[in-house]
């Protein structure tokens, strides 16, 4: 099974299309640095502020899979969101 992580600029188009779907002020609040971890078969792995992870899993996966796959061109069946690893350092 490949693994891959999407480049940068697709990155961005999938963010840009999320704000879109979303609204500014809902991606602005929930998708704080939002990035695409892997995609892994059909499961993607993303990340967002840790205050947020399961407000996105609940309410977004759906709409994140229907836009990664607009975009890539490749089945998502399954969404995954975590905090980044570096979350339990504190500022």
């Amino acid at each position: 099974m490949s693994q891959f992580k999407p480049p940068k600029i697709e990155q961005q188009a999938i963010q840009a299309r999320l704000n879109y779907f979303l609204g500014a002020d809902e991606y602005d609040r929930l998708f704080v640095g939002f990035e695409i971890l892997r995609i892994e078969g059909e499961v993607l792995t993303a990340s967002v502020q840790s205050a947020c992870t399961s407000e996105v899993q609940d309410r977004y996966s759906w709409h994140i899979a229907i836009v990664v796959e607009s975009i890539l061109r490749q089945a998502i069946r399954k969404v995954n969101v975590i905090p980044p690893a570096d979350s339990t350092s504190s500022p």
